[in-house]
């Protein structure tokens, strides 16, 4: 099974979302928001669901993706 991160950072590349821009509207710095990415830090829930409502996509098909990727 993947990490919700790795997918986290499939959909900002594969819809062409600017890492900082997405950041600012989900109330993280770029830097975190790269980190969580690159994971080197945890994803908050709270969090989570901020960059999904930014990203247009549910925490659930998060989820469901990483699972399927395994």
């Amino acid at each position: 099974m993947r990490d919700v991160r790795d997918i986290l950072g499939f959909e900002l590349r594969d819809r062409c979302f600017m890492q900082a821009a997405v950041a600012k509207k989900a109330g993280l710095t770029e830097q975190q928001l790269s980190d969580v990415v690159k994971k080197r830090r945890k994803l908050d829930a709270n969090e989570m669901f901020s960059i999904c409502k930014v990203i247009g996509v549910t925490p659930d098909a998060l989820f469901a993706a990483a699972q399927d990727s395994a």
